[in-house]
């Protein structure tokens, strides 16, 4: 293949990628399905999800983010590495690229809290819907001190150590 072709459709292919993590992170954070933006994901997928081979949705939902990122390797790699090397890797990066969803996510929510608070757009409630989800645990363990909510540095850093550990975990892979 050209090489234009091979950019056009690893494009293709991460931008597809990009949407089941997110679907996945929607599933598997149970943010609210009638948000709009949701519903414009749960649509995409709904004829998708009559293929299913698992019973549970996340299971067949993460396979495809995984198949979708190891076909992009698959394109750019293959005679450079083994499939069960790439198949590794994409995992691995599908777990980073919720990580990093999950993270920016956070981000969003706090500058939210600052600027606009209770805003009504779909948009924001989900960046909110998302952090509250991953932050809530985190609650339980540190509580808010003098009105200051600490559990999104404490959530940076566990995310940011994850993340460190898979990038080493895929340089001694590579």
């Amino acid at each position: 293949m050209s090489p234009n072709i091979v950019d056009l459709t690893n494009i293709i292919l991460s931008i597809l990628c990009y949407g089941f993590v997110y679907l996945f992170i929607f599933n598997a954070l149970k943010v609210n399905y009638f948000n709009p933006i949701v519903k414009v994901f749960v649509a995409a997928y709904k004829p998708i999800s009559k293929l299913s081979v698992f019973s549970n949705q996340l299971y067949t939902i993460g396979l495809i983010a995984v198949g979708l990122k190891f076909l992009s390797f698959q394109l750019l790699y293959s005679s450079q590495y083994e499939a069960s090397v790439l198949i590794i890797i994409a995992f691995i990066e599908i777990i980073k690229i919720a990580l990093n969803i999950i993270f920016f996510s956070i981000i969003g929510s706090v500058i939210l809290s600052w600027v606009s608070p209770n805003n009504d757009h779909p948009a924001p409630e989900l960046i909110n819907e998302i952090s509250d989800n991953v932050l809530n645990p985190i609650k339980k363990f540190i509580p808010s001190m003098g009105g200051l909510d600490f559990s999104p540095i404490f959530a940076f850093i566990l995310i940011n150590v994850i993340i460190s550990f898979l990038q080493d975990i895929i340089r001694s892979i590579v």
